[in-house]
Order: C-alpha cells, then structure tokens, then sequence
C-alpha cells in the first residue's frame, strides 16, 4: 500500500466513523426524549394514584 492510498484509507474511514459517530448522537438524543417521555407518563400515573389516596382517605 502506498503513502497516498493509506492517506486516502484514512480519511475515507475518518468519513465513516464521524458518520456512524453523528448516528449514535441521534440515537441517544432519541431515547433521551423517550425517557423524558415516559418519565412525564410516571408522574401523571403517581399523581393520579396520589388523588386516589386522598378521596380514600388513606
């Protein structure tokens, strides 16, 4: 392999892995919003079993 094709493998994978390294960005921005997402859904759920407990008087 010469200098200039190992210079070209370089930065053709330095390509590649800033691809795949931006896709795991959007990967973990998405599971962020999903976790803040259910996260919203646990509180609306304790805070309805909270209501509950009132007018049950527990």
């Amino acid at each position: 392999m010469t200098s200039v094709e190992y210079q070209q493998l370089v930065e053709f994978l330095g390509r590649q892995f800033t691809a795949i390294d931006r896709r795991f960005g959007e990967v973990d921005l998405r599971f962020t919003e999903l976790r803040q997402d259910m996260l919203g859904h646990f509180d609306a759920i304790y805070h309805r079993f909270d209501r509950l407990e009132q007018r049950l008087g527990r």
